[in-house]
């Protein structure tokens, strides 16, 4: 009976762990937030798009970008709904270099980001803004992370990416800042 239970907890295990699907560090993705991180974003208020572009700011660190969520030496808290007049503001104010896109260049934003080793803050869903945490162009796999649902990371096809993206109105924020540094990559040097 031991045997019973131990076998069917380690499936479980199994199962629970297969069912997390993507997480960082992974080669599909191009920021490397693991869950931890990203549960800093968690959107409390209405402050998605300030969320997006903290993760992305952790990412790239980016001081600036990452406390825009709380009161810092780079200015005080920016709490609840933006427009892209906001964000070039408070941009402004905290010294932060972001390329603010609104329209159908979006989505050539998008995938520069992604292929530059960037997240991104983009338009997603109605009225709100999730992180671009990477796009597989072989596949047409987008990677996007939910500030409501900060531990996992979404996969879409073009079709419900598009619908995603459209759905909130043509907008990203990128960073205008090198990507995070390479990954290590390991060699037998003996």
């Amino acid at each position: 009976m031991r045997c019973l239970f131990a076998l069917a907890g380690s499936l479980l295990v199994a199962t629970a762990a297969s069912a997390q699907g993507i997480e960082c560090p992974d080669p599909r993705l191009a920021a490397d937030l693991p869950k931890d991180i990203r549960s800093w974003f968690r959107n409390p208020d209405g402050s998605c798009v300030q969320c997006s572009i903290g993760m992305c700011g952790v990412d790239q660190n980016v001081p600036a970008a990452a406390t825009l969520l709380w009161d810092t030496e780079y200015g005080p808290r920016e709490r609840g709904g933006s427009g892209p007049s906001r964000v070039a503001g408070y941009c402004d104010r905290r010294g932060i270099r972001a390329f603010n896109v609104t329209g159908s260049s979006t989505w050539d934003w998008m995938k520069w980001a992604a292929e530059t080793g960037r997240g991104a803050a983009i338009g997603a869903g109605s009225a709100h803004f999730q992180t671009l945490m990477g796009y597989d162009r072989q596949s047409g796999t987008w990677y996007v992370c939910n500030n409501n649902s900060p531990s996992r990371i979404d996969e879409y096809d073009e079709a419900s990416f598009r619908r995603l993206h459209l759905a909130s109105g043509q907008w990203v924020v990128v960073l205008d800042y090198p990507p995070h540094p390479a990954r290590p990559r390991y060699f037998r040097w003996w």
